[in-house]
């Protein structure tokens, strides 16, 4: 039978005054010894038990309850070792194979330092809870915060985007994004996370996309996108810092936070290029276009120069209805400011377009015109201008690398050069920009609007010519 022998050591610590326990342990000829790492003084010894001696007392001091809880602990240690140390030797094979004198040794230094490991985990899972925390809080306000605001549909799709890039940037980067941790130096690793994003998706062998970092997978898999993120420009990028330092300034009005991490991180500047668009001309030659070999063409060309004479963003065109056409002229309110500060529109119809009009006038629900999805308008949108012959060449500025490039106009027209079309012609006519804004719906001192007061080479010559 195998019997375990405790007794404590002769040497004693003379800060503590505690001695360590030792341990004997012995199956018929097998007989090893070896420190337990285990003190305790003297006084709580019970030699003839061996084992530790609580003490009995009536007083009720904190002291003397801390004392019971430290020998009890003791206690219940010294009892477990005595079972973990019989259960490893049945494990390891004693009695019936050799085991070397240093198993007993061995054995305790791996209980400790497995002890120790368990030790540390619960430490740092309470950290983490309390890192959990921290981090969930700042999110839970991030989302109330935008919950909140009187702000545009694509406007809350783009502070949700920003909450997950962060989400995905504290996974990735195993940092905690709270209102403690945020610094001007979290806001620099943040802004190199959205421009570098893109560069872990790569396309596998069978041409699909595939995520080759594992940290990152595990941040994608965690908060995921409707597709991968692609290659971001840096007025995007410029975009994102400037809105999450608006729900900073929010927080700190609001005493979640007391300083502010953006005094020491520079956001930049958005760069625009000269807008582009149709002149009058090319607009009527687009109009007076033919597609006999793209059916269906036609109606969308129809629609395009229709929202070229209200200047409309599309998302407001594809909503309209016949209702919307009060006393011959549009009425509408920008789906972009019905949550902010909203303000009607009202465009007169022109010739043109009550021609339009009237061409579509049966359309079912009281749709005002014959739309299709956004996606393949912008399509043929492109393709009916250059089938309409107008490849005049414009200067675009690439949001990626922020250089200037040529292209037909075609190729880089869309839905939006029709609300480009309108402002740039009637500023060529009025010059203007308070009644033009009047009636494309942009509001007062708009940045958008004051890029078209440069579009027209004309102008500058007209300005050129009163010097003579």
């Amino acid at each position: 039978m195998a019997n375990i022998v405790y007794k404590l050591s002769t040497k004693e610590d003379k800060i503590t005054g505690k001695r360590e326990i030792h341990v004997r342990f012995y199956h018929g000829k097998f007989d090893v010894r070896a420190k337990t790492n285990l003190y305790v003084q003297p006084e709580y010894w019970d030699a003839a038990k061996q084992t530790v001696k609580i003490p009995n007392t009536r007083s009720n001091t904190p002291e003397k309850q801390q004392l019971i809880m430290k020998l009890s602990a003791l206690k219940a240690d010294l009892e477990s070792l005595s079972n973990d140390i019989r259960e490893a030797y049945i494990a390891d094979g004693g009695g019936k194979r050799d085991l070397p004198t240093e198993w007993l040794s061995d054995f305790i230094a791996s209980r400790i330092l497995a002890q120790e490991r368990i030790v540390a985990q619960m430490e740092e899972e309470e950290t983490a809870e309390e890192k959990d925390d921290s981090q969930k809080e700042f999110f839970d306000t991030f989302e109330h915060f935008v919950s909140i605001q009187k702000i545009s549909i694509s406007r809350i799709r783009h502070y949700n985007v920003i909450i997950r890039a962060l989400k995905r940037f504290a996974i990735y980067s195993a940092q905690e994004v709270s209102f403690a941790t945020l610094s001007s130096d979290m806001l620099r690793k943040f802004s190199k996370f959205l421009e570098n994003e893109h560069k872990f998706v790569v396309e596998g062998k069978d041409g699909k996309p595939r995520i080759k970092d594992p940290l990152y997978k595990a941040a994608y898999k965690s908060v995921p996108e409707c597709r991968f993120p692609k290659q971001r420009g840096q007025n995007s990028i410029i975009g994102t810092m400037s809105r999450l330092h608006t729900f900073v300034r929010w927080s700190i009005k609001r005493g979640y936070m007391n300083r502010d991490p953006y005094d020491d991180y520079v956001i930049g500047t958005a760069i625009y290029g000269t807008p582009f668009y149709l002149t009058k001309e090319e607009r009527n030659q687009l109009y007076q276009a033919k597609f006999p070999d793209n059916p269906g063409l036609d109606v969308q060309r129809d629609i395009f120069v229709f929202q070229c004479f209200i200047g409309c963003r599309v998302g407001d065109l594809m909503k309209m209805t016949k209702a919307n056409i009060i006393n011959g002229a549009i009425e509408y309110v920008p789906r972009k400011t019905k949550e902010g500060r909203p303000y009607t529109v009202r465009v007169p119809l022109s010739p043109t377009a009550l021609e339009i009009l009237e061409r579509y006038k049966d359309q079912p629900d009281g749709r005002l015109l014959p739309f299709i999805c956004e996606q393949d308008y912008n399509r043929d949108i492109k393709k009916m201008i250059k089938l309409a012959g107008i490849d005049r060449v414009v200067t675009t500025l690439n949001t990626i690398t922020r250089e200037e490039e040529k292209h037909p106009i075609w190729e880089v027209a869309s839905s939006h050069m029709a609300r480009r079309v309108l402002v740039g012609n009637l500023y060529k006519e009025v010059k203007d920009p308070n009644l033009i804004a009047k009636i494309s719906g942009h509001v007062e001192n708009s940045r958008a609007f004051s890029r078209y007061r440069d579009i027209d080479e004309e102008m500058a010559k007209e300005v050129i010519l009163k010097l003579e």
